[in-house]
């Protein structure tokens, strides 16, 4: 596995990843699979391989850790999702930019969404103040693991947070968010040059059926 720098979250950071019913060591497990995954790409692979197989484990290994939690994982639009077994949460990996995990920096997704994921977000929060408060029960609330790599000189950084965003039309970057978990940067030495800038996120365009 690889080594990994980690910094310690506020208590207030703790506190919100906690009313999803999530912790930092579920997402640094995740985040670390990803890039150990990364890390070992076939060099003479197709140029967008290192960020499609951390994707994939990222995904994976999110989902394992919290289905052995009681969530149930979410595939049926194609979308890698899982959904928090009593809360109104759907949980999900994207793709950033460089304002990832940054409170003051716009953040926007690397890439339009999809049919699917746009429906799911239909009933996500636009000016609420509280996590759940007033909260339809029949509306699922979206949410995204946010990661962006950056690669430094001797070493890769891993912008990250935990954010809602607002409903956004299919086909359009996410760029508006109801509610922003900023999270402290993973560091990880560097063993190979990684490519950090192939696709990573797949968003199937499917038909939903209503009823």
């Amino acid at each position: 596995m690889t080594n990994a720098a980690f910094r310690k979250l506020s208590p207030d950071t703790d506190e919100k990843l906690a009313e999803l019913g999530l912790r930092q060591a579920i997402l640094d497990r995740a985040i670390t699979a990803g890039i150990d995954a990364r890390a070992a790409s076939p060099p003479f692979g197709p140029t967008n391989a290192p960020g499609l197989l951390d994707w994939i484990h990222r995904v994976g290994t999110l989902r394992e850790l919290l289905a052995a939690e009681g969530w149930q994982r979410l595939d049926h639009w194609n979308a890698g999702l899982i959904r928090h077994p009593s809360r109104p949460v759907l949980l999900g990996t994207l793709q950033g930019n460089r304002g990832t995990g940054s409170p003051e920096a716009p953040l926007r997704s690397d890439y339009a969404k999809g049919p699917a994921i746009a429906a799911m977000m239909r009933d996500n929060d636009h000016d609420q103040f509280a996590l759940f408060e007033n909260v339809r029960s029949e509306g699922l609330k979206l949410w995204f693991l946010v990661t962006y790599p950056v690669q430094l000189e001797d070493r890769l950084l891993v912008l990250r947070e935990v954010s809602q965003p607002e409903p956004t039309p299919q086909n359009q970057i996410i760029e508006r968010w109801a509610y922003r978990i900023v999270l402290p940067p993973m560091e990880f030495p560097l063993t190979k040059a990684p490519n950090v800038d192939g696709p990573e996120e797949v968003d199937f365009p499917v038909s939903l059926r209503r009823g």
